[in-house]
């Protein structure tokens, strides 16, 4: 077992990696999923900041504007370039709706003659869940003032502001409903396992990468080859190395998850969590095979850590674990199928199923088309090697050959 202990020592030979890799990003993973509220059974109910400039002055623009205010927290901005300007830049009022002038009387003669409606000037400081809300309240009270202005042509505007007003009173109560008495999976510890694909990927790629390039050199090569180890033992104690290795990555980053989150996951089913750890193990194994193959393509370990830094930042981005691929375009979600990651996220997504999670069919699937990455990208790497083998030993032979030349 020299072998293997020299490529363990090889491997603790470099703590730096240890420590960036492994500890500093599994951390990252944390502040991140700490960052996240898990949602409660209290009403959680958040209003943007809403200022409106009514220029029109009209019933139905003052009935527009009453219902806007009464849904957000109402903020007074002057109907000046300047101060609508520096409401939006300071975040003063996060959504503004400027009412133009004669836009109740363009409004009730455009929806009686079947012509376009009027069109409302908004202003937003940001683009986000409230504000979308906003737009969409707006452009709802408008639909149904129109839905009365077209089934009440003799009724003036007063009567069809009080019809939209008691109809868009009307609401429906929700609830959470906990599915087999089991609580949801906390969001908390699914983001920390989305993001931990990154650390697994840079962690094991670059510290099984720096073990198999010190032993991918020829000098060494040459050393091991004049040894009494077959070199079969020899690729079976390095394997071996780098899968204890791959073992410390997966169970450092999935033990400090359980530890931080494990209040969280009181009452979740066993076999939720098992595979939730089972998937990230499968990851793990990609990694190992990434690893191996930049090991193989180069020994330089600048070139190995931008290598790994620049695949992973990729294929995590398109995986869905920076940004939802719901937020994409359509051809950036197809081209997220070709890489692993976004495999392991379904993987994860289908085992936190509250209508049934665990290891269920579409578990097994995604991580089964996770481990044939492994093995694509494994049998990348062996080709590499074995072409680098056939090259040295075509450079032995030739440097053996006896010169044709006589002796002077």
């Amino acid at each position: 077992m020299q072998v293997f202990k020299a490529a363990l020592k090889t491997f603790f030979r470099h703590p730096i990696y240890l420590l960036i890799y492994v500890v500093w990003l599994s951390c990252m993973g944390l502040f991140m999923g700490m960052s996240v509220n898990d949602v409660q059974s209290e009403e959680y109910v958040q209003r943007p900041n809403v200022a409106v400039i009514d220029r029109d002055g009209g019933q139905l623009s003052a009935g527009l504007k009453a219902f806007v205010l009464g849904n957000s927290v109402p903020v007074e901005v002057d109907d000046t370039e300047r101060a609508l300007q520096d409401a939006v830049m300071q975040e003063r009022a996060h959504y503004i709706v400027i009412i133009p002038e004669g836009f109740s009387t363009s409004f009730a003669q455009a929806a009686a003659e079947g012509k376009t409606m009027p069109v409302l000037q908004t202003v937003v400081s940001t683009q986000s869940a409230e504000v979308t809300m906003m737009d969409n309240l707006v452009d709802e009270y408008l639909n149904v003032a129109r839905t009365y202005t077209l089934a009440l042509p003799d009724a003036g505007q007063d009567q069809v502001v009080t019809r939209t007003d008691a109809a868009m009173e009307h609401a429906v109560d929700v609830s959470v409903v906990q599915i087999a008495e089991a609580p949801p999976v906390s969001n908390s510890f699914l983001l920390y396992l989305q993001f931990a694909s990154y650390t697994i990927l840079l962690s094991i790629a670059v510290c099984s990468a720096v073990v198999m390039s010190r032993f991918g050199r020829e000098e060494t090569r040459r050393r091991i080859g004049s040894s009494p180890i077959p070199q079969a033992s020899v690729n079976l104690q390095i394997a071996a190395a780098c899968f204890v290795i791959m073992l410390v990555c997966w169970a450092f980053v999935a033990g400090l998850g359980l530890a931080v989150f494990g209040g969280k996951l009181v009452g979740v089913g066993t076999d939720v969590i098992a595979a939730a750890i089972v998937s990230l193990f499968c990851y793990s194994l990609f990694g190992l095979a990434f690893g191996f193959l930049v090991g193989q393509v180069t020994s330089n370990e600048l070139v190995m850590n931008a290598a790994s830094n620049i695949t992973g930042l990729i294929i995590s981005f398109l995986g869905g674990v920076w940004v939802s691929l719901d937020l994409v375009g359509e051809p950036i979600a197809t081209i997220a199928k070709f890489t692993p990651t976004y495999y392991y996220n379904e993987a994860l997504h289908a085992a936190f199923d509250a209508a049934g999670g665990g290891f269920t069919p579409q578990v097994f699937a995604n991580l089964g088309i996770v481990c044939l990455f492994a093995l694509a990208v494994f049998a990348a790497g062996m080709a590499i090697s074995r072409w680098k083998v056939g090259r040295m030993g075509a450079w032995n032979a030739s440097s053996t050959k006896p010169s044709l030349q006589p002796a002077a």
